[in-house]
C-alpha cells in the first residue's frame, strides 16, 4: 500500500459541551430538522467481542458518548458530547475544549490501512467495532491539526479483539 485508497471525505466529528443546545443551533442555521440524539443506555455493559468492541489506548473502555448525526450532503456532521470518563472525545475536549475532533475517511481493507497508517508515524489510539462498521483513529493532531479517522462499513468478518498490554476487557 502506498497511500490511502480514499480521498472522500465522509465525516467531521465535533465536540460540543451540549448537544442538545449545539444540534439545535446547527438545525435552526441551516434550516434542517432537528436530528436524534443517541444517548447511551448507563446500564449497558460493553461486552468487548468480535461483534463490538472499543479500544483506547491499550485498553477496553466503556466508549459512551452521546451523539447527533447531521447529513449535510455528502458529508456527516457528528457532534459528540463527551461523558467524564476515559475516551477520546474526553480527552480531547480536556485539551482542546469545542472544536474539530476527527476527520474521517471510508476506506477498504481496514486493518490494512492501520497498519499503513501508523507504518508513516501516526500511532493507532482509539479503534472500535459495531456491528455493521468498525472505525479507528490516529494520533494525527501535531501534523495534521486535526485526528485522522478512517472507517470501514459493512459487516466485518471475524475481526479479533484486539488484546493489547493492559487491555483487559473492562
Amino acid at each position: 500500500m502506498e497511500h490511502i485508497e480514499n480521498h472522500n471525505l465522509m465525516k467531521i466529528g465535533i465536540v460540543v459541551d451540549d448537544i442538545e443546545e449545539a444540534a439545535r443551533h446547527y438545525a435552526e442555521l441551516f434550516g434542517i430538522e432537528m436530528p436524534k440524539i443517541r444517548v447511551p443506555d448507563p446500564d449497558r455493559v460493553p461486552q468487548h467481542t468480535e461483534s463490538g468492541y472499543t479500544w483506547y489506548r491499550g485498553k477496553f473502555i466503556r466508549g459512551q458518548v452521546k451523539l447527533a448525526n447531521l447529513q449535510m450532503g455528502p458529508v456527516t456532521v457528528e457532534l459528540l458530547e463527551a461523558y467524564d470518563e476515559p475516551g477520546p472525545w474526553n480527552e480531547f475536549k480536556q485539551l482542546q475544549g469545542q472544536g474539530v475532533h476527527f476527520i474521517t475517511f471510508t476506506v477498504p481493507g481496514f486493518e490494512q490501512h492501520i497498519d499503513f497508517v501508523e507504518s508513516k508515524g501516526y500511532p493507532l489510539t482509539h479503534k472500535g467495532e459495531y456491528g455493521s462498521g468498525r472505525y479507528s483513529y490516529f494520533d494525527t493532531i501535531a501534523k495534521l491539526g486535526v485526528t485522522l479517522g478512517l472507517q470501514e462499513l459493512g459487516k466485518p468478518l471475524n475481526t479479533p479483539v484486539m488484546p493489547q498490554a493492559g487491555g483487559e476487557p473492562a
